[in-house]
């Protein structure tokens, strides 16, 4: 048997209520296998990445999306942009005399063989889709190395459109926004914020020049500095993209729109401020390159015992698993995840989010919109007469929102949520404080997850050192004169001299006991809930970030300036 009529196989397997389609396809395809490939893609007949894993299931080697890793700088370097191009390949990560190739043809062993040659090592060819590795290469080509070109660019042309007069305003540029040069600099821009995977574009304007800032690994980084011709320009071409009121500078605006480069689909939230010298613009990165695999539970960096805890939990029919922490501390991730560990075709779930970050197939999702009043609270209504088994609530914002979530956990349902406390219990105790009655949260509260993220070390520059007794006394009571390997990133170019490459969680998880039910109910104070919760093997953010700094994920600057300090330190447990 053939590896496309294995794929074909698989695919049958695993969309049985499309054999019709997929035979016709095949019958008409078998000697073109790749565009066989993207026939079925196009067609929907699994999810894309799906189709692709069991494509490189069937030549018996790995796929990697290119454009959901961090591809180096300076795998570039190695391997040329118009040999990559012509050969349809691009270099991943590079360890020792070894090299990972992404490749449409990883079963070419000439192929492999040159590529070995030009880069000097051995090559271990894995597969990713030739459009994804096409726009792989046009990312890297549109984003950083064109800034500078797209933005002499945008000088050049604005004295000769604009006159003598200075820009102040949007209606100054309002003509320019449609100009090749404006709309590059901004794709570059944007580009460039996808290759370096960050969650956030700030447009910011300050007295004499102004400044892009971009949130990578939740830390801000300055990528450029611009005239302020020139930050007006692009705040306007945005407004117009996102189809917001020009003439209006004064008032803040929020909007959406969406860009397509190759194979990304890439959508943004926007939001527009005024400042002391001018507007503000931050492109909240939406339906980013996160690689889907991050989106299940057993992928998230969970303790074991931690994982255990929340799938007993999310497989329960009824009650409430609440998921708290700060805006970006990845609580919507955690949520997808619990909705993909439960998802059954029998099962009719349903998400209530403000924005749709991700798209999940086999779910309903349903988007907030205030400016018309549709309110989390609303729509939760409207839900609970259409028959729900799980119900996702991006976030309870107020008494009402939070009233509906109880009473569906009551009538049994399963409902999955968030806040915004800095632990785990005070969830609990914000739910009283919002104004629900504890008799109604204790019996619905099943569990509750606070969680942070922190910059994960990057496998490229990392390095191992003994701890100090400064450290040790301050983070490892009772381990002073013990030998303590503790983890740091150099600085490379895979991440671009920062020493980190990607997050990953920290967490504390709460299974709420009944002892716990009775002091809800009793309204007793959040120190008694957290004794309790010490009795029944409950540990603190800080404890899971002290472990993964041991094991080498993180450093004890990124748990320290994520976490409170605890009484020392026991890694036992956990």
């Amino acid at each position: 048997m053939s590896h496309v009529e294995q794929f074909l196989e698989s695919v049958r397997r695993q969309a049985p209520a499309q054999l019709q389609l997929i035979d016709s396809r095949a019958n008409l395809l078998k000697t073109e296998p790749m565009r066989l490939l993207s026939d079925l893609m196009e067609r929907g007949v699994l999810p894309k990445s799906r189709l692709c894993q069991l494509w490189a299931d069937s030549l018996g080697v790995a796929y990697v999306n290119p454009t959901a890793v961090a591809v180096p700088t300076d795998g570039f370097e190695q391997l040329p942009v118009d040999i990559a191009r012509r050969v349809g390949a691009v270099a991943l990560n590079s360890m020792g005399d070894g090299v990972t190739v992404a490749m449409g043809d990883p079963l070419n062993t000439k192929q492999v063989e040159s590529l070995g040659k030009i880069l000097g090592k051995t090559v271990s060819p894995v597969f990713a889709h030739p459009d994804e590795i096409a726009t792989v290469i046009d990312m890297y080509l549109g984003s950083e190395g064109n800034i500078a070109i797209n933005l002499q660019s945008v000088c050049d042309q604005l004295p000769g459109m604009i006159g003598a007069r200075e820009i102040k305003t949007a209606a100054d540029v309002a003509d320019l926004v449609e100009s090749k040069a404006v709309i590059e600099l901004l794709n570059s821009i944007i580009l460039t914020a996808y290759r370096r995977r960050a969650s956030d574009i700030h447009f910011e304007t300050r007295a004499e020049i102004s400044r892009v800032r971009m949130r990578i690994d939740g830390d801000m980084q300055t990528v450029m500095e611009l005239p302020r011709t020139v930050h007006v320009t692009l705040v306007v071409r945005i407004k117009v993209l996102c189809q917001l009121d020009l003439s209006q500078s004064r008032m803040p605006q929020d909007g959406a729109f969406e860009l397509n480069f190759g194979t990304l689909n890439t959508a943004f939230r926007v939001s527009t401020l005024p400042s002391l010298y001018g507007e503000k613009a931050v492109l909240r990165v939406l339906g980013s390159p996160l690689d889907q695999s991050m989106l299940r539970l057993d992928n998230l960096g969970f303790p074991r015992s931690t994982l255990s805890a929340i799938k007993r939990v999310a497989s329960r029919p009824n009650g409430i698993l609440i998921v708290c922490g700060p805006t970006g501390s990845g609580k919507t991730t955690t949520l997808y995840g619990c909705i993909n560990e439960v998802n059954r075709p029998d099962l009719n779930i349903t998400t209530i989010e403000d924005p749709v970050e991700y798209r999940l197939p086999d779910i309903t999702q349903h988007q907030v919109n205030a400016s018309i009043g549709l309110t989390f609270a609303k729509v939760l209504r409207s839900i609970m007469r259409q028959d729900p088994d799980v119900i996702l609530i991006g976030e309870i914002r107020d008494l009402e929102t939070a009233l509906i979530a109880t009473e569906a956990a009551l009538t049994g349902h399963l409902v999955l949520t968030t806040l915004h406390t800095n632990n785990a219990l005070q969830a609990v105790t914000r739910l009283v404080e919002i104004g629900v009655d504890p008799y109604l949260v204790a019996p619905t509260t099943m569990g509750v997850l606070s969680q942070r993220l922190v910059r994960r070390i990057c496998s490229s520059c990392k390095e191992s050192y003994q701890a100090t007794d400064k450290e040790l006394a301050e983070y490892f009571t009772g381990y002073e004169g013990v030998p303590v390997t503790l983890y740091r990133g150099r600085g490379c170019a895979k991440c671009f001299g920062s020493g980190y490459t990607g997050r990953v969680g920290i967490y504390e998880f709460v299974e709420v006991s009944e002892y716990m039910r009775q002091l809800i109910t009793e309204k007793q104070s959040v120190a008694l809930l957290m004794e309790e919760a010490k009795h029944v093997g409950h540990r603190s953010l800080r404890h899971d970030g002290l472990k993964k700094a041991l094991i080498g994920w993180t450093t004890l600057e990124e748990v320290e300036r994520s976490t409170l300090p605890d009484v020392g330190f026991h890694p036992a447990g956990g």
